[in-house]
């Protein structure tokens, strides 16, 4: 699945590589699967380390050693030595801990050829939170985000009517009636699949957005709600995090274009939601 993302990692490669890179978005936007596709294409070798299976990498970097025997460890729980010349880690779900986004610092000052990408959800709100020390200045973070419109036609291999947009835009020019009916079509099923890769792969396949698989949606909206209680303050929080969420519907409905805190419940109030 082609995406505008990947020129930015190209670029990285080619001009800053020493400097580990941060992909940061949302969860289920395609952070795994482009920055795998880089990987495999870009590169003799890499590792790839999930952080939400592999327990075992983030018990050794929380152990009080050098970073040195940190990496040593890694490899041996790995189960192989790596050739740091010719090989990319990537570290998924980052987010998962700390100590190894505060080794990020080491990775980009250390005279070895590390080349690290990390990416996970939620990343933004982590960092915002971070209790140990952040690696800044020595990390290059890219937000990531859901597919646009044109990507979107890509995934639909409609990508032949492009260029005749961007002339219609660039030269304020009227585009022939049936065929911007026809975009538009193409752009209310752009929204109904809100960008997310695997909406729109799902809508490739069905080929109408009435057949979209509906548990997709559903997967996609309890992973959210379920990011929105792992970096909570309290408990309050969350309850107030999913008020919010809920409403956003109906705040988008709202003909005065203000967020109203009413939409959430009728006894809201904005010093309830203030942080």
């Amino acid at each position: 699945m082609k995406r505008k993302i990947y020129d930015e990692l190209l670029k990285w490669k080619n001009e800053d590589i020493k400097t580990p890179l941060m992909i940061l978005g949302a969860r289920q936007i395609g952070k795994t699967y482009i920055v795998k596709e880089f990987c495999e294409k870009e590169f003799k070798q890499y590792e790839y380390i999930n952080l939400l299976d592999n327990k075992e990498v983030i018990s050794i970097f929380k152990e009080n050693i050098n970073i040195i025997d940190k990496i040593k460890k890694m490899e041996i729980a790995l189960g192989h030595t790596i050739d740091f010349e010719n090989t990319i880690i990537f570290f998924d779900e980052v987010q998962e801990s700390e100590e190894i986004i505060s080794s990020i610092k080491y990775f980009c000052e250390s005279p070895v050829p590390y080349k690290i990408i990390c990416a996970g959800s939620l990343l933004g709100v982590k960092i915002n939170r971070f209790h140990s020390s952040f690696p800044v200045g020595k990390v290059k973070m890219i937000t990531m985000y859901p597919m646009n419109f044109e990507e979107f036609l890509w995934a639909l291999n409609y990508e032949i009517i492009i260029p005749e947009i961007k002339s219609c835009y660039q030269n304020n020019k009227k585009m022939n009636d049936v065929m911007h009916e026809k975009l538009l079509n193409y752009y209310r099923m752009f929204l109904c699949t809100g960008g997310m890769p695997q909406i729109v792969m799902n809508l490739k396949k069905e080929k109408n957005v009435l057949n979209i698989d509906k548990d997709i949606l559903k997967n996609i909206i309890s992973g959210y709600l379920s990011d929105m209680n792992k970096y909570i303050l309290n408990a309050t929080e969350g309850v107030k995090n999913e008020a919010i969420y809920n409403s956003i519907p109906t705040q988008l409905a709202n003909p005065s274009n203000k967020f109203q805190y009413s939409k959430i419940n009728n006894n809201a109030r904005k010093r309830d939601y203030e942080i």
